[in-house]
């Protein structure tokens, strides 16, 4: 059950916690000592911005507590233009060291996006990570037989993808599955889920961004998804019966790096 307390020895009375509260869930008491709402537990879903926000460290709730927290990157005016920088200079990446990456390294990337926001802070949505390199080849040869299958009567899919020349240089050992990336990523939620395609875009913008600050490159696997829509591949990837592949990524160590920012052309953009 979602809780929220105040180490008082620490809290000095300011509010902040009461304003940052997306729910108005919090309050002060006669004391002026900030407390949940009586049975707003239930209301409660562990967002964490009475934690944030709290200047003192006073506040605490489910998750963070016990647990280790990292201090906020605070704003400097000379940050900015690196951090734009880095943003403009992120690129689709589709060559790959064939070296897979360690536990610790596909940790670190799954714990950034895991901060991703959410419609409501529902946090629905959940990963499936291939990380074994035989388990990357069998899903290479399935998605290499929907091409030949199921791919082929489907009344979109066959006309929209040129399946006799992808498969022509599967068979020549060229991987235009996942362009040699030693990892895929697909990010899975309730099928039925309200917010669930922007949810996604969000959490994999996360995932490709924490790639990159590890210089780890990223690529949207088309292929991967669609081909996810079939049963055999939803068995090998213990995919639920209500739940959907939202969308996947092939990633892992960059072979070529970018050195300019090309130019993207003047901003559509209509201002009121």
């Amino acid at each position: 059950m979602p809780r929220f307390f105040t180490n008082l020895s620490e809290c000095i009375r300011c509010g902040v916690c009461v304003k940052a509260c997306p729910k108005g869930l919090i309050y002060q008491n006669e004391e002026n000592i900030p407390q949940m709402t009586d049975g707003a537990e239930s209301r409660c879903n562990n967002c964490g911005q009475c934690v944030a926000y709290c200047p003192t460290e006073a506040s605490m709730q489910t998750y963070s507590e016990r647990a280790h927290l990292e201090a906020a990157l605070q704003y400097k005016s000379e940050r900015s233009e690196t951090i734009l920088k880095f943003l403009k200079s992120r690129r689709s990446n589709r060559n790959y060291l064939p070296v897979p990456l360690s536990r610790q390294e596909l940790l670190k990337i799954l714990e950034t996006a895991n901060f991703a926001p959410s419609g409501g802070n529902n946090r629905t949505l959940r990963w499936i990570l291939i990380e074994d390199q035989q388990k990357m080849n069998e899903m290479r040869k399935l998605i290499a037989q929907w091409f030949d299958t199921t791919c082929r009567e489907h009344p979109v899919y066959s006309k929209r993808y040129a399946i006799d020349s992808i498969l022509s240089r599967i068979q020549k050992g060229q991987d235009v599955i996942f362009r040699g990336a030693p990892h895929v990523v697909y990010c899975v939620g309730p099928e039925k889920a309200t917010w669930g395609p922007v949810d996604t875009g969000i959490a994999l913008t996360y995932f490709n961004l924490a790639c990159e600050a590890m210089n780890i490159g990223c690529c949207f696997a088309g292929y991967a998804t669609k081909s996810a829509e079939t049963q055999n591949i939803r068995d090998f990837l213990g995919i639920g019966f209500e739940e959907k592949v939202w969308c996947a990524l092939c990633f892992g160590r960059k072979s070529l790096v970018p050195y300019r920012i090309p130019n993207r052309g003047e901003v559509p953009v209509t201002f009121l």
